[in-house]
């Protein structure tokens, strides 16, 4: 079954989610005539960035804060390092967006944004 994930209040699934964000992030690099392979190379690494972030929200969601693995001496409880790992994830994903100048002061409401990928 897919995960979904709630956007502007509707049930979507993670994979309908991802498409929008991408093609939102496209949409505002060509409205300011940035649509170039470099900038479109940088959102395919900010998509990978994404990809990530779910599978670290999906980690700390299934196995919780603290972990059990298997030691030499039999199990251990240690730290899950996916809440760690989240906040370098999310402050680089921010750094990619600073560098294509978009953010909420500046984005261009020219994209339909619609539902029909």
């Amino acid at each position: 079954m897919a995960k979904t994930k709630t956007l502007n209040k509707k049930k979507l699934t993670t994979d309908t989610v991802k498409r929008r964000v991408r093609k939102s992030l496209e949409e505002q690099l060509a409205a300011k005539g940035a649509d170039v392979d470099l900038y479109l190379d940088q959102i395919n690494d900010y998509m990978d960035l994404w990809a990530l972030k779910e599978r670290l929200i999906a980690d700390i969601e299934e196995n919780g804060l603290r972990m059990m693995y298997e030691g030499t001496t039999g199990k251990v409880e240690k730290d899950n390092p996916s809440p760690r790992q989240l906040p370098i994830v999310n402050r680089q994903m921010l750094a990619i967006l600073k560098q294509l100048d978009i953010s909420t002061g500046n984005i261009v409401k020219d994209g339909t944004g619609s539902d029909d990928l």
